[in-house]
């Protein structure tokens, strides 16, 4: 019986100091960040037989467990995930915020005052003072331009800094997590190493800040397979891959994350790594490329419209004015703005056309090459694939370079792609980045105040209900003074008269085409012909359908006398709308038999009208010859206009416009030294809705993207807000389930302590009885 009764005391012993062990062990980690309490699972031994009745045997532990509930861990982790992209995205928000309201608002100051400049120098045209201190504001603006670039640049290569400092952490857990899963697997019962299970997810909670984690058993093995993102795997096993920047493709400072496993190399999609890592790449794409771009779009439309101004005026000296700022269509610039791959043969012009169509963004080129074609596949900033109206590619195949396409406001001339030529079967993309350095490259380029070009010598207005898309300019040079006036440019249809006698008449009459532009109504071929007494003259269709004519009385007849009786021998005829149209003349002389042919088309044509004399002004064609009016598209290749007379051209015309389109030209004299009115039209710019098709001014660019910016920064406070609180939901009810007690850790040390001392009385006893047995004997 003593011996019985020494073993329930040592029982006791026993699971009272592993009681006070796991205790004192959660008393010791209450402070752990990630300890998980544990706890023993006690019970009791079996009952053993005796004398007819079970008597109990003592107590054992069965296991110690860890609070834990996967559920709610797998909450803290997303909720983690959550806050520390919310927190990352707020941090950066801040910087931006922070540069639109200092650097970036210099630069729109620093405009502002180039404008009053001009406004001031607009009072005394002549003024050198005046004119130097236009040219000083210039310079400030230009400086104030690439001093926000240098600081986008700076926090985009921070960032990019950041992303590399984020990564070596990243990897670093990957490998300690590998280690953790080596380590179970090599455990007995590793599934019961409370504490390095503990350590693992606290690693995979660190984790969880940099990116999205989901965590996977595997079955018959402790190793868990970590995987981040959207699906790519950084720990297998006892396995861990590596995340790595590498450079972009073709854009090599485009840095994108890439997962490295041995020899292979997978791009991640910033859209789908999530947390900060995630955060970070997209202010990185999203934010700051699109500031650099829209910073590049302001002072691309700033110094191209300055620029423009100053090519439509005169200086002091009555030279046309040149440019106050680097011309942005320096050929530099336009192949600067092509980023290829390494080694490419291509190359590609980017020219700024019109500054009121430019849109932010890059645009991504694709070229195939099958031996004989070229085929593209242009993608706009939003990520679609440009098209013509009709559902095909915006860029037609071609077999032939150079190739040149309009779109947003930009010509790209293709000039050689992927070589001359390329191999059959070749394939290659370039991005096009139009607005994105032209912040860096905007500088002052005059030096000479006398250089500034007050006195217009053009201005050109397009019709608001123009339909089309053609663009009306000055070609360039001095406008002779005799040409100094206002004019109206049309695009007409109308109509073209052909008349052809028959090769075998053998009378002496001749028929004359009459150009009547109310003829487009009477298209068609026609045939005049003599009677069989040759005193009647008909006409009839190219259906043989007989055409009614106006006799010299006004009467609508079938035929007319002959010779004509009209007013200088003038044959009208009645359109099928009912219309009297002079067509043609014929002389006396014709033959019986004879016949003459008048054939009536319609075109395209462009004439200009003096609008103070309301006279059409003659122009000269491609030939030399002094017409009215010029076939449309112009034929010419540079699209100039010429007046008859000149010998260089004064205007140029676009191709795409519609008939009914016009355009106001108002040409000035050369000579007006003094005059201000090109400094008028340059205040004009400062709040004229010249950009973003017609909707904003140049500076109305920068408080859209002060707005934009604003309202990120906003929701990124309210989102990050609601991120901790239920970050702090998450961390209670995870605390609640696992955390420490010490109010209860204590009461359950002086518990145990009690059953420890109870326990060594039972052994006492037990000790005691057995001595009285002993000295019994």
């Amino acid at each position: 019986m003593a011996s019985d009764l020494m073993q329930l005391g040592i029982s006791g012993l026993r699971t009272s100091q592993k009681q006070l062990d796991v205790t004192s062990h959660n008393i010791s980690n209450v402070h752990t960040a990630g300890y998980s309490r544990q706890v023993v699972d006690q019970k009791a031994a079996d009952a053993q037989w005796s004398g007819g009745n079970y008597y109990g045997s003592g107590a054992y532990i069965d296991s110690v467990n860890r609070a834990y509930d996967q559920f709610a861990a797998r909450e803290l982790t997303l909720s983690t995930t959550q806050l520390e992209a919310s927190n990352v995205r707020q941090q950066h928000m801040m910087m931006l915020d922070d540069f639109t309201s200092k650097s970036a608002v210099n630069t729109v100051n620093s405009m502002n005052d180039f404008y009053n400049s001009v406004r001031s120098l607009s009072d005394h045209p002549n003024d050198l003072g005046s004119r130097q201190t236009v040219l000083e504001h210039a310079e400030q603006a230009a400086r104030s331009f690439n001093n926000s670039y240098e600081t986008l640049t700076n926090i985009r290569r921070d960032v990019n800094e950041q992303l590399d400092v984020t990564l070596e952490r990243v990897n670093a857990l990957g490998q300690e997590l590998a280690a953790i899963n080596t380590s179970l697997q090599g455990m007995p019962d590793g599934d019961k190493n409370h504490d390095l299970l503990d350590k693992q997810r606290g690693l995979i909670n660190e984790l969880a800040k940099y990116t999205k984690v989901t965590v996977l058993a595997d079955k018959g093995s402790l190793a868990d397979k970590v995987i981040i993102g959207s699906g790519d795997t950084l720990v297998s096993g006892v396995e861990s891959s590596q995340l790595k920047m590498v450079n972009g493709d073709p854009d090599l400072e485009d840095k994108q994350m890439a997962l490295i496993n041995g020899n292979q190399a997978k791009a991640i999609k910033s859209d789908h790594i999530g947390g900060g890592l995630g955060a970070m790449l997209s202010i990185r794409d999203d934010v700051i490329d699109k500031s650099l771009d829209e910073m590049g779009r302001m002072a691309i439309g700033f110094s191209k419209q300055i620029n423009d101004l100053q090519q439509s005026g005169t200086d002091l000296s009555g030279a046309v004015g040149g440019a106050i700022f680097y011309d942005v269509n320096n050929p530099n610039l336009m192949k600067e703005r092509v980023l290829k791959p390494l080694g490419s043969q291509t190359d590609i012009d980017v020219k700024i056309d019109d500054v009121n169509a430019l849109k932010t963004g890059e645009y991504q080129l694709t070229t195939e090459f099958d031996g004989t074609d070229y085929s593209f596949r242009l993608i706009d900033p939003a990520g679609n694939e440009m098209k013509q109206s009709n559902g095909n590619p915006l860029i037609s195949p071609t077999a032939t370079m150079p190739l040149s396409v309009s779109v947003d406001g930009l010509t790209l001339t293709m000039n050689t792609v992927m070589g001359n030529p390329p191999a059959a079967g070749q394939s290659e993309t370039v991005i096009i980045q139009p607005m994105r350095r032209g912040a860096a490259n905007i500088s002052v380029e005059m030096s000479d105040p006398r250089g500034l070009a007050g006195n217009k010598i053009s201005s050109i207005e397009a019709n608001p209900n123009n339909v089309g898309t053609a663009e009306l300019n000055k070609a360039g040079g001095l406008v002779p003074d005799q040409l100094a006036g206002t004019y109206r440019v049309d695009i007409i249809n109308s109509a073209d008269l052909t008349a052809t006698n028959n090769a075998s008449n053998t009378g002496t009459a001749t028929l004359t085409a009459i150009q009547a532009a109310g003829a487009t109504v009477a298209q068609g071929t026609y045939t005049l012909s003599l009677n069989g007494a040759g005193d009647k003259l008909s006409m009839v269709d190219a259906a043989n359908n007989p055409i009614n004519l106006v006799d010299a009385t006004g009467a609508v007849v079938n035929e007319l006398d002959y010779p004509l009786t009209t007013t200088g021998n003038v044959l009208t005829m009645v359109a099928s709308n009912g219309d009297q149209i002079s067509v043609a003349s014929l002389t006396s002389g014709a033959a019986i038999g004879d016949t003459f042919t008048l054939a009536i088309t319609a075109s395209d044509k462009l004439t200009v009208t003096n609008t103070q004399t309301n006279t059409l002004m003659d122009l000269k064609d491609d030939a030399g010859n002094t017409v009215q009016s010029l076939a449309y598209p112009l034929t010419n290749v540079s699209k100039e206009i010429t007046f008859a007379g000149q010998t260089a051209p004064t205007l140029s015309l676009t191709d795409n416009g519609q008939v009914g389109d016009n355009f106001t030209v108002t040409l000035g004299r050369t000579n007006a030294v003094g005059g201000n009115s090109n400094f008028l039209a340059m205040q004009q710019i400062q709040h004229g809705k010249t950009m973003n098709e017609g909707k904003s001014s140049v500076i109305d660019l920068f408080e859209g993207l002060a707005t934009d910016i604003g309202m990120l920064k906003n929701n990124a406070d309210k989102t990050a807000e609601v991120n901790q609180l239920d970050f702090d939901a998450a961390s209670e009810r995870v605390s609640n389930l696992s955390g420490v007690n010490l109010d209860e850790e204590a009461a359950n040390l002086m518990k145990f302590q009690q059953s420890y001392m109870a326990s060594s009385r039972i052994m006492s006893v037990a000790k005691e009885t057995f001595d009285t047995l002993m000295r019994t004997v």
